[in-house]
């Protein structure tokens, strides 16, 4: 159970991957982040500068996506495109695995191009490694979970959430399910249509360590208004 709205924001991945917004939108964005105390603020490589320029300083780390969305770039490509934002001042990188190769059971490849990207990924920065469980055939969502934590990954995501691909929303049996075949210390980050305090909650419950979703300040303030009714959190 969540006990403190400091403990919710740090689980939670304010996430802007919108095409097109401009620089002074995503700074605005991150302004407006920076009193809620995310854990991170999770945005498409070319709003980095931007983002900087606002959360230098602050507690809120910021990720920035790898091979979004479709995982389809050369590992070679991924690893470097990690490494230069990494250069630049990125605290965690969600890297898309090759969504083909992954969908034909392709353990070795996947395996392997997570590898490439945590060898360029160096901690104390984090990897989340995006399987899209929603595309896989359900007999490969486990055995691709395993092979990306097996190249590395510190935290395995469920989506991408990318609406514009037609992808269903995350659900709780697909947290469920990663968290009974992964290591306790492999994490979780459950993204992909998760736009309330509930459904936060759900994922929670079901072994999500981290939340990606665009809706993090309506969350928080979800849990103050349901805190304002009842002190008592019950």
């Amino acid at each position: 159970m969540i006990g403190t709205e400091s403990e919710l924001a740090g689980m939670i991945d304010q996430t802007n991957l919108e095409m097109g917004a401009s620089e002074q939108e995503i700074a605005d964005f991150c302004a407006r982040s920076v009193p809620f105390g995310f854990r991170a603020v999770c945005l498409l490589p070319n709003q980095v500068g931007a983002a900087l320029s606002v959360l230098r300083g602050t507690s809120i780390g910021l990720a920035a996506c790898v091979s979004f969305p479709l995982g389809l770039d050369r590992w070679e490509v991924k690893a470097r495109e990690a490494a230069e934002l990494c250069d630049l001042g990125v605290d965690e990188i969600d890297m898309v695995v090759h969504t083909g190769r992954a969908r034909e059971g392709d353990l070795s490849w996947v395996e392997r191009e997570v590898a490439a990207v945590r060898r360029a990924v160096a901690l104390p920065r984090l990897l989340k490694v995006i399987i899209e469980v929603p595309v896989l055939p359900a007999e490969l969502v486990g055995p691709v979970a395993v092979a990306a934590e097996a190249g590395g990954a510190d935290l395995v995501k469920t989506s991408t959430g990318y609406k514009r691909l037609g992808i269903r929303a995350t659900s709780a049996g697909d947290v469920r399910l990663l968290r009974s075949l992964l290591s306790p210390t492999t994490g979780i980050k459950a993204a992909g249509g998760i736009r309330s305090l509930g459904q936060l909650e759900e994922m929670v419950e079901a072994g999500a360590t981290r939340v990606g979703a665009s809706r993090g300040i309506e969350i928080v303030e979800e849990w103050r208004l349901r805190r304002a009714g009842d002190p008592s959190g019950c």
